[in-house]
């Protein structure tokens, strides 16, 4: 009798125990939410407009920030596409940013940059040949045609040309991606070399162009020696005949090839991208950890590329933009967190960095049924505010001391809109687009060739 009132007394005392956590959480959570509704910026729409009075606020939070990134919760929705049409526009025209890079492989995106700088073509050939996956979606052949036709009227407006840039693993790491890499090096070195462009060609034989393009996974061993080798071969004779590849193109386009044989190599190092049916999460971390470390690697070129006066602006998935290491149900039995893209360029540039995450309520059921947000996290939070389209700037917050113990706590995130992660918001980003709803991006074209 004695046993069962204490344990009975015991229970009782760890659900008041659990309660008084609940109250204090969410008394915390409340507290941020009435610091949100007194800072949010309402934004009007996220489609083109003719007056950007509304994205003002988001000019004075960027400040003089070198790199910007904005993040997507899922891939395939028309708002954050429409939105970064639209901020990427308001960013070059006003804030002189001078290239943008997407999560698209960079190989391909040379073929967007070569019609986005007066290249021949059309606007839905350069999506369908420079951005792989993405291709289809109406948005981006908007914003292809866009910076065409900007850079079309950039001299005599006395502007400087804007640029695009691939940042992803070439063919999003399948197995067609280092033929991709090796195909495009070749065809450069030919225009001063065809002699050993042709010579390497042969020496590869089938052993990368007959790989079933559609699998993902490591090449055999055979065929990545064969890789490896030529990435060496090509690098020797691109330096060889520079002076004459240079002289039949530009510096600019030499040293987008050059790049493009470190991105080969970096397929050489992250393969399997994406590990196989079933495979352990610690597997899927270390894919991950390299495929991260690598796009940040390309954004690095990119500024590199653009010089002391060009300015970046990054779209990529939350799970990429983001200044934490992965973390979640997924990754919960994995010790070594695999770091993100956001990550490693925020130790490279530390304030020049601005991290916007572009988050939503729910989905629409014709692009996924997503899952209602989680009490207590970041997405329901922010829809209690009561705004269906707004900007949070949330750097600010670190000032009010409510505000900030809640933003120093872990929180739940949807990634992917369905399944769930968890960061720390203070160190994590710096400000939200929140969108209540997400609807399907508009498809203009098959993706197929």
């Amino acid at each position: 009798m004695k046993r069962r009132f204490l344990a009975t007394a015991a229970r009782s005392g760890l659900s008041a125990i659990l309660l008084a956590y609940a109250a204090i959480a969410h008394s915390g959570e409340d507290a941020f939410a009435r610091w949100a509704t007194t800072h949010a910026v309402p934004v009007t729409t996220v489609e083109s407009a003719s007056n950007d009075s509304d994205l003002l606020p988001l000019e004075s939070a960027i400040g003089t920030a070198r790199v910007v990134e904005l993040g997507e919760p899922m891939h395939g929705a028309h708002e954050p596409l429409a939105f970064r049409n639209r901020l990427f526009r308001f960013l070059v025209e006003r804030m002189g940013f001078t290239a943008i890079a997407l999560e698209t492989g960079f190989t391909e995106s040379i073929n967007a940059r070569s019609f986005i700088e007066g290249g021949e073509g059309d606007a839905e050939t350069a999506a369908r040949t420079g951005l792989g996956w993405q291709s289809p979606y109406s948005e981006n052949r908007e914003l292809i045609q866009w910076m065409r036709d900007y850079n079309a009227a950039a001299s005599s407006a006395g502007h400087r040309r804007i640029r695009l840039y691939g940042i992803d693993i070439t063919a999003g790491g399948q197995k067609n991606g280092p033929w991709l890499a090796i195909d495009s090096a070749l065809t450069f070195l030919s225009r001063a070399d065809p002699t050993t462009a042709q010579k390497i060609r042969d020496s590869l034989g089938d052993s990368l162009s007959g790989i079933d393009a559609r699998e993902f996974g490591s090449l055999p061993v055979g065929a990545q020696t064969e890789f490896e080798t030529s990435i060496k071969d090509i690098a020797k004779a691109m330096k060889k005949a520079r002076k004459d590849l240079i002289a039949r193109s530009s510096d600019d386009e030499y040293r987008w090839a050059l790049h493009n044989l470190d991105v080969a190599r970096q397929l050489a190092q992250c393969l399997p991208i994406t590990p196989p049916p079933k495979a352990s999460n610690v597997l899927w971390a270390r894919a991950e950890a390299c495929r991260d470390s690598q796009m940040a690697d390309n954004v690095r070129w990119a500024v590199e590329n653009e010089g002391r006066q060009g300015r970046l602006f990054v779209f990529a998935h939350n799970g990429h933009v983001m200044s934490a290491k992965e973390d979640g149900r997924r990754m919960a039995i994995v010790r070594d967190k695999p770091a993100v893209m956001g990550l490693h360029l925020r130790r490279a540039y530390g304030k020049d960095l601005y991290i916007i995450m572009l988050v939503c309520a729910t989905a629409s059921r014709e692009l996924l049924t997503a899952k209602p947000p989680e009490e207590g996290s970041i997405e329901g939070t922010l829809a209690s505010v009561g705004l269906p389209l707004m900007f949070l700037d949330v750097r600010i917050a670190r000032q009010n001391q409510e505000a900030l113990t809640w933003l120093s706590t872990r929180r739940s995130i949807n990634a992917n809109v369905s399944s769930q992660g968890l960061i720390t918001l203070s160190t994590a980003v710096d400000a939200f687009v929140f969108v209540n709803t997400l609807t399907p991006a508009i498809v203009s074209f098959d993706k197929t060739p």
